[in-house]
């Protein structure tokens, strides 16, 4: 996810609306809605009662390190 992605989205998750969030960030409504939209598609998850779990499994992806693969 990107950074503006990732803010909405844990704004999201912990029950902020997409007007309080517009609001908070100065962003337009449709701009939070259309962040959300694509962090959904990219943690492949259809509700927004997902989000906290989806971030936390993306969270602790993120910081797993690489496996080396050089030979």
């Amino acid at each position: 996810l990107t950074g503006s992605e990732r803010r909405i989205a844990e704004l999201a998750a912990d029950g902020r609306t997409n007007t309080e969030i517009a609001d908070l960030l100065h962003l337009a409504r449709r701009t939070v809605e259309t962040h959300l939209t694509s962090t959904y598609r990219k943690l492949r998850i259809r509700r927004r009662t997902e989000l906290p779990t989806a971030l936390e499994r993306g969270g602790r992806r993120e910081r797993e390190p690489r496996p080396d693969t050089r030979c």
